[in-house]
């Protein structure tokens, strides 16, 4: 099974921790792959670095969780694209890399 979150806001990015911890975790479910796809800049931005839940994320990339920020959002004042996490792909487009994913057979989350 694999399941894409489809994140939009920073508390949307605080709230699919623990949603991707709980799927994880869920041993009725044979999970084989999760992303979450954030598509806009103030979400993209606590992804940074130093930003508090990236730290909350770190672990989530060293379990092989993907994490896919807009190229298109990067653009937003608020995000410096070179501080985001090094694990963090940059896709062509939020939504093209959504519509990707659920062609490949990822369910959909939208938080």
């Amino acid at each position: 099974m694999q399941t894409v979150f489809h994140v939009s806001t920073p508390r949307a990015v605080e709230i699919s921790v623990p949603k991707v911890e709980n799927l994880l975790a869920d041993d009725t479910l044979d999970v084989d792959a999760v992303a979450v796809v954030l598509d806009v800049g103030e979400a993209i931005a606590t992804l940074e670095r130093d930003a508090d839940v990236a730290a909350d994320v770190a672990p989530l990339l060293d379990r092989g969780v993907r994490y896919a920020a807009c190229s298109n959002a990067l653009r937003s004042p608020a995000v410096d694209g070179s501080e985001l996490l090094d694990e963090v792909d940059v896709v062509s487009s939020g939504v093209g890399e959504l519509t990707r994913l659920q062609d490949d057979g990822y369910a959909y989350i939208r938080l």
